[in-house]
């Protein structure tokens, strides 16, 4: 990296001495200094000698390469520089305080300013002093400039149009053959492996030889989607983290084979999250695409894929990475090693990335062509290399730039960490563009960018010039941004499902590193210069105030950026960090506090941050901002999303004339202050009150925001007495808004005048989203369901109670998903829900809601007919989910000929289940829930409805059957025999299926039975052939399990078996002959019980245990052998005799413990990391292990104290709740890697024990 920083001078050197020059020839910084008592003579000397020093910055850019008096010059000078944007930044905030103060005391036409006001007389003062060091500072680098031999260079790169990114990805040059034969090891018949269904395909390469677009070509290929089931891409990066990686396996998972309606994939516990991925992956044939791999450890590979190895023979995995032993620990298959490109290759990616074009039209050019193909020699066989050159030769097409860059002396740099064809690429951007992309450098390798929130970073930090052209800032940010995807040097995200992400290849990633040079970094690389002006960190759960010690040397930082870590969901941070440490950064442009969920208020001292742009307080607890924020003249950001507490802003947010974009999403805000209407400049305003008539703000208000993006919603609009202010809210003309949500506070008793107000707010045709809440009309206007909303994909229309029609909707081309609820007069559905006029309806070419995939119609009382369309064309041809719950009226047909009807969830729809006569489309289904509804009527018709759907839907994999109170047996026929999943809660009476028809069930992997089954006993496990996943929670009469004697039908699928909530039980069987049982889990209020000589499966990885009455033999269990168990919890309610006193009874391999009334044998537990003892005691000196990271103490009534030293240098939390006669703890002991201490019901706890760790 020591060479690749040779050329870090220019990163943010010249695009600041541009901006500093271009700012002093202002007029409106012209108009300031003519009224103020500042210096103009050294002001203008200022300016010359910038102006001296910018002339020459392009010739010692190239220089420094070859000279290091050039190159320390520059570092010199780059940092001076930056302090003298600093400066006039003071100046600019102090011409802004001028504003203010004339506009608040209505002096708008003077022109005139007050500058003079006397509490600022100093500042004058201080701001020449100021200057005049700065001029004595900066004087000495012009003059020196003669003696380093620089000289005027005219400018090397021409400015050019932005554009797209142009080039077709999934076009890969000289990787066919390599694609090929990926794809024939995964298509294969032959086994991946001896051992399991699982194969594994490693791609070994070096950094930027294609591996993950290789991945991405067979991913995508039509063969890989005819014979998986389905796909999961993740990128897994340099931090390994289990926990991560399994969590994004299992949501992509859970996305691609389920609605999804429970969100399973957002535990942080790992065994869960396993089950999980187990049961939704098994029997399926996937494959999975693990990116970027690093981690060589075997044990965290296998803890990784050992839930995959159930699924069909088949399923693959392929893994990119740069290390040999990784592939040698992953593979399967033999290793597949990616060799460079020839150089021909190399010469046909960068002349299409150059020219843009499929043929090469360099060949038209036989110079072009020449110098082109030598240049492509030099990309060292690498496509990331060819690309970024492309990307840097497309703004040049002429063969003296061309040959300039083939000459360059970058060439000759050391080709260690960052290839010199990299460096190129960065060398010969626009100086405006060089600061963005270095800016990127604070972000972590592989970290997901938004596109929208770096370009709010990219205009705090002043990045954007603005100044030409008559666009928007943002317009401008987003330019640069397209300008750098185009060059390759950010790329798009392959994960679809997630929106559009983007990120920095990782040796894009280290260019950017490279360049920022000591201006950018992330604290994790330490070492940090004291002129640090850009820092972000990795979010811990707890931010404790050592981790910021550091941070009191940084001076200058102008970006406080916390990066949020995937592993956790809530972060708290040291007080002291906000109401001590921040308030010193007087040159922070950009803060963020998001996510710390303990931050509940701000100092005073927010105010003093001057030249904040900047601040975002998401999801904090934060209840109201400081008066002071609004002396933040400069803030164009304020992002309080999801502030749950926040309930009001401060009464001047008018003095935020900066402000450009307010995001209040997820706040109780209860009215908006009256001055928000001055702020002319929001381009996002996310949430709009409409006051009360002559007390709070008017809808009308909402002309002067032309400009609204994004999402925007607006409440309270019963306050709206006046249609007319409606329209002049000009709603129909703020084409950027994607998402709008039309809310009424209450029902008005005045349909017409609603209506006429809705009819007002016609949004613009370009809306994606649309949701209408609490209307009052009984009608809607006809612009709802008009065809020219093509781009509308969503729409949601609820609690409209006095509504008796629903708008022609099957007009819109795009919808996908519709939901109506609470809709409480509607009676019929019928011609006018698909199309406007009947002719139009039987016209050939009209099909209705030709796009609509999820429609959803719940807490509809009255509503008795849905007539079905009758025209030429079948409605709902993509329908795929259909949800219709709380519609008791409800009889007749469902509509019919669904040819994609994948989901259907029935509840409270009593009428419906009375025999309707079509439903042909059942064949087809795949997930069924069917529900009793809130009423809670005995409904006699679900039982034959029931029936008729399971006979029909030979499909079924899921079946769900919800709290019917009627329901007594199964049909007589059983169950598809394709069923995979049967989920059975809240059906007391029901009868389950006679066990000797268990063995027909050769697909179901996954049964639980909840709160139903009264007269259910026992349980034989070897029952069903597949059984990997049983449940059986709360079933009155049951009480054992079994297995058949015969060693033929013994259970070998069962992989997680939990009883709960259940009073007396015994088990019947020895465990271990449950050979691969991975998680045991009984829950009993009274006597559990094992048959004798119990001995427990040798796979298991948790055991959980939770009883009351005679004490278990435990010493018996042979827990010691069990090398995979992690996880281990033995509860008693009431207390435990000491049973497990010795060494040799617990595995080494537990990370978790959770027991009562033992303290003794833990120390060897060299894994152990959370324990958590109840009814303890006394704890023993020395007793705990030294890997311990949290420490919890519940329900020990007789613990007194703690002993010294007692508690591990390792540990992060301390928890003590429900200790009564706990005196004192070990304070001046406790480590100090302690993080979190709380304690709960403790009163003899002193109150200098209940401290927030502000270390």
């Amino acid at each position: 990296m020591a060479a690749a920083a040779t050329v870090i001078g220019d990163a943010f050197l010249s695009a600041t001495v541009q901006t500093l020059v271009e700012k002093l020839a202002s007029t409106e910084f012209l108009d300031y200094i003519r009224n103020t008592k500042l210096n103009v003579t050294l002001l203008r000397k200022f300016q010359t000698i910038l102006l001296t020093l910018q002339a020459v910055l392009d010739d010692a850019e190239e220089k420094q390469i070859s000279t290091p008096a050039v190159k320390n010059w520059l570092d010199d000078l780059k940092h001076v520089v930056l302090d003298a944007e600093d400066l006039i930044n003071q100046i600019s905030y102090d011409s802004l305080r001028c504003k203010m103060e004339n506009r608040q005391v209505g002096n708008r036409t003077n022109k005139v300013w007050n500058f003079l006001s006397s509490p600022f007389k100093n500042f004058y003062r201080d701001i020449n002093s100021q200057f005049k060091v700065m001029c004595e500072t900066l004087e000495p680098f012009a003059q020196h400039k003669d003696t380093l031999g620089l000289q005027t260079k005219s400018a090397r790169v021409s400015r050019r149009p932005p554009s797209s990114s142009g080039v077709n990805e999934s076009v890969m040059v000289g990787r066919n053959d390599d694609k090929d034969t990926i794809i024939k090891m995964l298509v294969s018949d032959c086994d991946a492996s001896k051992n399991n269904n699982l194969g594994v395909v490693a791609i070994l390469g070096m950094g930027g030889i294609g591996k993950t677009t290789l991945a991405q070509l067979v991913y995508n290929d039509e063969k890989i989607e005819k014979h998986f089931d389905f796909k999961v891409w993740v990128c897994v990066s340099e931090d390994f983290d289990v926990v991560r990686v399994t969590k994004s396996l299992l949501e992509s998972v859970v996305r691609n084979t389920t609605s999804a309606a429970s969100k399973v994939w957002e535990s942080d516990n790992l065994d869960i999250l396993r089950v999980e991925l187990k049961k939704n992956s098994r029997e399926k044939r996937f494959l999975f695409v693990l990116d970027d791999l690093w981690n060589d450890n075997y044990n965290d590979w296998d803890e990784l894929v050992s839930p995959l190895i159930d699924g069909k023979p088949g399923s693959s995995v392929i893994i990119t990475t740069r290390q040999q032993k990784v592939a040698e620990m992953a593979k399967t298959f033999p290793i597949y090693k990616l060799d460079p490109l020839s150089d021909e290759d190399c010469w046909s990616i960068l002349s299409k990335h150059a020219l843009g074009s499929d043929e090469c039209d360099a060949s038209k050019n036989t110079a072009l062509e020449e110098i082109g193909r030598k240049i492509a020699r030099k990309c060292g066989g690498l496509p990331i290399a060819a690309k970024t050159l492309g990307g840097l030769l497309r703004s040049r097409v002429d063969t003296m730039a061309w040959t300039d860059i083939l000459n360059s002396n970058v060439w000759n740099l050391p080709n260690d960490n960052i290839m010199p064809a990299l460096h190129l690429s960065y060398q010969y951007l626009p100086s405006h563009l060089k600061r963005c992309f270095a800016y990127c450098s604070i972000f972590p390798k592989d970290y997901p960018l938004d596109r929208k929130t770096l370009i709010l970073l990219w205009m705090a930090e002043g990045f954007l010039d603005y100044s030409h052209g008559g666009k928007l800032v943002e317009e401008v940010g987003d330019d640069c941004f397209a300008e750098l995807l185009s060059r390759s040097l950010i790329q798009q995200s392959n994960d679809g499902a997630r929106g559009k992400l983007f990120y920095m290849h990782d040796l894009i990633n280290d260019l950017a590193t490279s360049v920022s040079g000591k201006i950018c970094c992330r604290s994790e690389f330490g070492d940090i210069h004291e002129n640090i002006r850009h820092l972000s960190y990795i979010q811990e759960e707890y931010d404790i105030f050592v981790k910021f010690r550091p941070f009191y040397n940084y001076k200058c930082l102008r970006s406080f950026l916390p990066i949020t870590s995937k592993g956790w969901s809530l972060h708290f941070l040291s007080v002291k960090v906000v109401d001590d440490l921040l308030p010193l950064f007087k040159r922070l442009r950009v803060l963020s506090l998001s996510k710390y969920t303990n931050i509940t208020k701000l100092p005073d001292s927010i105010g003093n941050l001057v030249q904040l742009r900047y601040l975002d307080l998401s999801y904090t607890k934060i209840k109201c901002l400081p008066d002071t924020v609004c002396n933040l003249y400069n803030l164009q950001t304020l992002i309080l999303l999801c502030c749950y507490n926040l309930t009001e802003l401060p009464v001047h947010m008018g003095n935020l004339i900066s402000l450009r974009h307010l995001d209040i999403s997820g706040t109780y805000l209860k009215e908006l202050p009256m001055e928000i209407g001055g702020l002319e400049n929001l381009q996002t305003l996310t949430v709009f009150l409409v006051g009360k008539r002559h007390e709070g703000l008017s809808i009308k208000e909402l002309e002067k925001f032309p400009n609204l993006q994004g999402k925007f919603t607006i409440k309270n609009l019963h306050n709206v007495v006046d249609a007319k202010e409606a329209e002049e809210a000009n709603l129909k003309n703020k084409e950027k808004i994607e998402k709008l949500e039309l809310t009424w506070g209450k029902q008005s008793e005045d349909s017409l005048q609603v209506k006429v107000v809705l009819e007002m707010l016609q949004p613009p045709i370009s809306l994606k989203k649309l949701k209408i809440n609490l209307y009052g009309g009984t009608s809607f206007p006809n612009w709802l369901g008009n065809s020219s909303f093509s781009n509308m994909v969503s729409l949601e229309i609820c609690n409209c109670k006095y509504c008796m029609t629903l708008p022609s909707l099957g007009q819109l081309p795009s919808l996908k998903k519709l939901s109506i609820s609470n809709l409480l007069l509607l009676e019929t559905i019928g011609p006018e829900f698909y199309c406007v006029e009947e002719g139009e309806c039987s016209n050939s070419t009209f099909q209705p809601f030709p796009s609509l995939e999820y429609m959803e119609f719940d807490s509809m009382p009255n509503w008795k007919d849905w007539i079905s369309f009758e025209g030429i064309n079948l409605a709902f041809p993509k329908l795929r989910t259909m949800q219709l719950s709380n519609c008791p009226e409800l009889r007749g047909d469902l509509p019919s000929h669904l040819s994609c009807m994948e989901e259907i969830e029935i509840g409270g729809c009593y009428k419906i289940l009375e025999t309707p006569r079509t439903l042909n489309w059942l064949s087809t289904i795949k997930r069924v829930i069917v529900r009793e509804g809130a009423q809670h009527a005995a409904a006699e018709s679900y039982p034959m409805f029931i029936s008729k759907m399971i006979t029909s839907s030979i499909c079924l994999t899921h079946f769900e059957l919800c709290c019917i109170r009627s329901l007594t047996a199964f049909p007589t026929n059983g169950l598809p025999t394709s069923l995979q999943s049967l989920v059975i809660y809240e059906c007391r009476k029901l009868s389950f299926m006679p066990f000797e028809t268990f063995q027909n069930y050769t697909s179901l992997v996954s049964l639980a039975i909840r709160h139903s089954c009264d007269s259910l006993t026992s349980f034989p496990l070897d029952g069903f052939p597949a059984l990997q996943t049983l449940s059986i929670d709360d079933c009155r009469s049951m009480n054992s399990i079994y297995i058949s004697e015969s060693p033929s039908r013994r259970q070998s699928t069962l992989q997680s078996l939990a009883i709960r909530s259940i009073e007396t039980f015994k088990v019947n069987l020895g465990l271990d002959t449950l050979t691969n049982l991975e998680h045991l889990y009984f829950r009993c209020s009274g006597e559990l019980s094992f048959c004798e000589g119990v001995c427990l499966p040798s796979k298991l990885q948790s055991i959980e245990i939770s009883f009351k009455g005679t004490n278990l033999h435990v010493k018996e269990w042979g827990l010691q052998d069990l090398t995979a168990l992690s996880r281990l919890t033995i509860q008693k309610w009431g207390e435990m005799e000491n049973t497990l006193t010795m060494e040799s009874l617990l595995p080494i391999s537990l990370v978790f413990l959770s027991v009562s009334n033992m303290s003794f044998g833990l120390r060897h537990l060299s894994s152990l990391q959370h324990l958590r003892f109840n009814h303890l005691k006394s704890l023993p000196e020395n007793c705990l292990p030294s890997s311990l990271k949290s420490l919890e103490f519940s329900n020990c009534q007789h613990l007194k104290s703690l002993p010294e030293n007692c508690l591990p240098s390792s540990l992060n939390s301390l928890e003590l709740e429900f200790c009564e006669h706990l005196e004192s703890l070990p304070e001046d002991s406790l480590p100090a890697s302690l993080k979190k201490l709380t304690i709960t019901k403790c009163p003899l706890l002193e109150e200098s024990s209940r401290r927030d760790l502000n270390r």
